[in-house]
């Protein structure tokens, strides 16, 4: 009876400290940090221009799925491409209203810049190609080991440039159209001088500098 009381006891003890030993390992919060030593260097690099291409980085979050990881990545390198030429555009607007003299009622450099947006939208997202992937392994806030992806992604400066002059040219009509329907000589002046500026723009490419 007292050998058999020793083994049950026994049992109890190897499975407490087998107990012990799980939860340790599995405990939620433990973070891992990826290893950066390998990382190349475009994964850190700024948009730039290169054999007529533009190129965006994205990065995506940590994720249990490897594909989901990829593809967060590949939304991230959009999203950056459509927010970058977004601001790019608004800043060639805003020097230019400058140098043409415009008003705001005008020519308003935030209302074209998001035109603008709306329209390189569908060429980014359509056109915009995986050229490059960089994968890490790491943690998430959970303490879940899972997939961080970078991509380093290409969109013709040609469909850029296009999407521009479209939004260009519709501007330029626009502002013919109100030039016409001025109830005032200035404010038809300021008309003619919008139409003339867009038909600038319109020649021109989002990325010319």
């Amino acid at each position: 009876m007292l050998k058999q009381l020793t083994i049950l006891m026994s049992l109890f003890l190897i499975a407490g400290l087998t107990g012990c030993s799980s939860s340790k390992v599995s405990t939620p919060g433990e973070s891992e940090a990826a290893d950066t030593s390998d990382r190349p260097e475009w994964t850190m690099n700024e948009p730039g221009v290169e054999d007529e291409k533009m190129y965006f980085v994205g990065i995506s979050s940590v994720h249990v799925s490897e594909k989901n990881a990829r593809d967060d990545a590949r939304r991230n390198s959009v999203n950056a491409a459509i927010q970058y030429l977004g601001t790019m555009a608004k800043s060639k607007f805003e020097q230019a209203q400058v140098t043409y003299g415009l008003a705001s009622e005008a020519m308003d450099p935030t209302t074209s810049a998001r035109q603008y947006e709306k329209q390189v939208a569908a060429n980014v997202t359509r056109r915009l190609k995986a050229e490059k992937w960089y994968m890490e392994r790491e943690t998430d806030a959970s303490g879940k080991r899972g997939y961080k992806y970078f991509v380093l992604a290409g969109v013709p400066v040609k469909s850029l440039d296009e999407a521009f002059q479209q939004t260009a040219k519709k501007n330029m009509k626009d502002a013919q159209k109100r030039a016409k329907e001025a109830a005032t000589e200035q404010a038809k002046r300021q008309q003619e001088q919008a139409a003339e500026f867009w038909s600038d723009m319109q020649k021109q490419g989002v990325t010319t500098d």
